[in-house]
C-alpha cells in the first residue's frame, strides 16, 4: 500500500467520527455496506479463482455500486480531510475493481479487501451517538 493510501487511513482512524455522523442509524447502515462490499469483493475473488466469469461480473458490479453509495454519503463540509481521504481511497478501490475484473487480477481484489478492511476496522472504533 503506498504512503498517501496508509496516511489517509490512519488520518481516518484518528478521526472523531461522532461529528461526522447526524444518528447511530446512519453509522449501522455504513457499516452494513462496508460488510457487503467486502463480500462482494471475496466473492468476485472467489468467482475469478473458478472460472465463472459472468458471476465474477456480477460480484464486482455489486462492490462498485456500494462504493459508489459510500461515496454519496460523505460529507465533506463536516469531514473535511477526513471525506477527501475517503473519497480517494474509495476512487483507487473502484479502479482497483475494474483492474482485476477487466485483467482477471486476483491481487486487485485483494488489496481491495485489505483496504476495506482497514475502513471496517475504523468504523467499529467510532463512538455511538445515544
Amino acid at each position: 500500500m503506498n504512503a498517501v493510501r496508509k496516511h489517509a487511513i490512519n488520518v481516518y482512524k484518528q478521526v472523531t467520527y461522532e461529528s461526522a455522523l447526524e444518528s447511530s442509524g446512519q453509522l449501522d447502515m455504513i457499516k452494513l455496506l462496508v460488510d457487503a462490499l467486502i463480500d462482494s469483493v471475496v466473492d468476485a475473488e472467489s468467482h475469478l479463482i473458478n472460472r465463472r466469469s459472468e458471476a465474477k461480473g456480477r460480484a464486482v458490479s455489486k462492490a462498485q455500486n456500494i462504493l459508489l453509495g459510500l461515496r454519496s454519503t460523505l460529507d465533506f463540509d463536516k469531514g473535511a480531510e477526513v471525506a477527501r481521504n475517503l473519497d480517494d481511497l474509495y476512487d483507487y478501490c473502484l479502479r482497483r475493481l475494474g483492474h482485476g475484473h477487466a485483467r482477471n487480477d486476483a491481487k486487485a481484489f485483494r488489496e481491495v479487501r485489505e483496504i476495506m478492511h482497514s475502513i471496517k476496522e475504523a468504523w467499529h472504533l467510532a463512538p455511538i451517538k445515544g
